[in-house]
């Protein structure tokens, strides 16, 4: 399946215009309302779709069809009961969908901490959240917190591009830089077990101090 055509190969054109299905919507009863399900017009006499804002705006659904594609798509979806008030969900919490496979798989991250694992996004807030700092409560309604979309977009993009091999934030260093504490603490450990352990069997003493022998 081709990610960016969306359920079924549907694909709205360029330019389209996303609006919000209103929360008092009937349209869905067997779906959880979700104000990430938008819908999608193209003008006047065009077909119109309904979209996924967690995946980026992929399509999941034609309007005035079948809702089949729509309810597998937003069926097994779990980020409107992770978002609810009631979870008590953090502010920096970001929630995506991903095409894996042939499905959309949801997943979340976080705004202080998606560079450390970009391509691990746990499919539960709490993987994300427990033992986190920074907590801060977010507003009950959705639409309130700011930039969300983008943020959305710059998941995704840390997730599907390739890594570089042999690099990562752990292992990058600029050209000049001191040790870090890492390499320097791996220095004094062998340090250590060559005085403990050394070469001509003859075990060392530790110095008292800088300049004792």
């Amino acid at each position: 399946m081709d990610p960016c055509r969306g359920v079924g190969g549907m694909a709205p054109k360029p330019g389209a215009v996303g609006v919000t299905i209103p929360r008092d919507s009937g349209d869905f009863p067997f779906l959880p309302i979700c104000v990430y399900r938008r819908v999608v017009r193209e003008g006047p006499g065009s077909t119109s779709y309904y979209v996924c804002g967690c995946s980026g705006g992929l399509p999941i659904g034609t309007v005035g069809e079948e809702a089949l594609d729509l309810a597998d798509a937003c069926g097994p979806c779990n980020i409107p009961s992770e978002l609810s008030p009631t979870r008590r969900p953090c502010l920096f919490l970001i929630p995506v969908r991903l095409w894996e496979g042939d499905t959309l798989r949801t997943g979340f991250s976080c705004r202080w901490f998606c560079s450390l694992k970009p391509k691990s996004l746990p499919g539960e807030a709490w993987q994300v959240c427990l033992g986190c700092p920074h907590w801060f409560p977010r507003p009950e309604e959705e639409t309130d917190v700011p930039r969300m979309d983008r943020w959305i977009r710059t998941i995704l993009r840390m997730y599907w591009e390739p890594e570089l091999p042999g690099e990562s934030i752990w292992s990058v260093r600029l050209a000049g830089d001191a040790p870090r504490w890492r390499e320097r603490g791996m220095a004094r450990i062998r340090e250590i077990a060559g005085i403990l352990f050394p070469a001509d069997g003859v075990t060392r003493r530790f110095r008292k101090g800088r300049g004792a022998p």
